[in-house]
């Protein structure tokens, strides 16, 4: 018998940072973010020894004689931290398949935590882990045990998947409240949005650091931004709910003007010239996705302008990336 997993990456709309500690403990932070139809993709498979086969497609491939040769040494720790939490008491083989690349901007590293935890999870019948256990499993692994720096939405959105909006309000309390709109709108909401990879980026740890450090300090554009941003996904929440989209357009853009007040690495002359570019070709709002610096940028155009917005960051040198949404969140199944 083997198993496979796969879990979505995910965009967030709106409020992106404010679930990053100590800001979340200290004011309560909330998100709006969907899942993609982009994947991490997992199997699973049993062996009668004890050997273990690590196999990501993109980091290559490692054999370990037992749990007990496992070193967190930079080389395929993802798989690592999840299989030492779990400890499994026979031989396992374990694959990773990632559908976008790696710092991209679209929570891919938690997209990927989930699908292996997903493996094994299924594998506990009756004493599965519930999804907010699975969620902060994902963080505790990623954050603590590996110490990748970062908040909690990514997780959440993945397993859950679909639209929501997301509250944090310290250490592990969150709450998860799906944006239940008509189809027409998910549609014209598809319709209108497009996704380009705008650029490779290094780790998002590097904006983090500095953002919480700038907020530490209590800068003041800083704290106010990061309360700017948590005031305005409420108000994204609201307008997705109603299908107010000329107004969802222009809280993109306000978001945005506040989330590059966190930190001055989360934007440079490239990402601001391609949204100039979009802006001026039909595009009422958008952002960098994730912590900033580089990966995918997402825009809300204006209806019937999202093929000329696309085609002139795609002059620019943007690359297009089709997408639809997805509403499973993490799914497991055996073959």
């Amino acid at each position: 018998m083997d198993i496979r997993s796969r879990a979505p990456v995910r965009l967030s709309f709106a409020g992106g940072g404010t679930d990053v500690s100590p800001y979340c403990e200290e004011h309560g932070g909330c998100v709006v973010s969907a899942t993609l139809s982009k994947y991490a993709w997992g199997s699973l498979s049993l062996r009668r020894d004890k050997s273990i086969l690590l196999d990501d497609i993109r980091f290559g491939s490692l054999k370990l004689n037992s749990l007990r040769d496992i070193r967190y040494d930079g080389n395929l720790d993802l798989l690592k931290a999840v299989l030492n939490h779990f400890k499994p008491e026979s031989g396992v083989g374990l694959f990773l398949r990632n559908d976008v690349q790696p710092r991209s901007g679209l929570g891919s590293s938690a997209s990927a935590f989930l699908s292996i935890i997903g493996l094994f999870n299924h594998l506990k019948g009756e004493m599965k882990l519930t999804d907010y256990e699975i969620a902060e499993l994902a963080y505790d692994l990623e954050r603590n045990e590996l110490g990748n720096r970062g908040g909690r939405q990514d997780q959440y959105a993945s397993v859950f998947g679909g639209l929501n909006y997301i509250e944090f309000k310290g250490d592990d309390f969150v709450r998860v409240n799906p944006i239940r709109i008509k189809k027409d709108y998910i549609l014209e909401l598809e319709k209108n949005l497009i996704l380009v990879y705008a650029m490779d980026r290094s780790v998002s740890g590097d904006v983090i650091d500095d953002q919480t450090k700038s907020y530490v300090k209590n800068k003041r554009d800083v704290v106010e931004a990061l309360h700017q941003s948590k005031a305005l996904a409420m108000e994204v929440n609201y307008a997705l709910r109603k299908g107010d989209f000329n107004r969802f357009g222009e809280l993109l853009h306000e978001g945005w003007e506040a989330k590059k007040k966190f930190s001055p690495l989360i934007s440079n002359s490239h990402i601001d010239r391609l949204y100039e570019i979009a802006r001026k070709n039909g595009a009422m709002g958008g952002k960098i996705t994730g912590a900033g610096g580089g990966g995918h940028m997402f825009f809300y155009c204006e209806p019937n302008k999202e093929d000329h917005v696309a085609q002139k960051l795609s002059e620019a040198g943007a690359r297009v990336v089709n997408f639809s949404f997805d509403f499973e969140g993490l799914q497991s199944w055996e073959i």
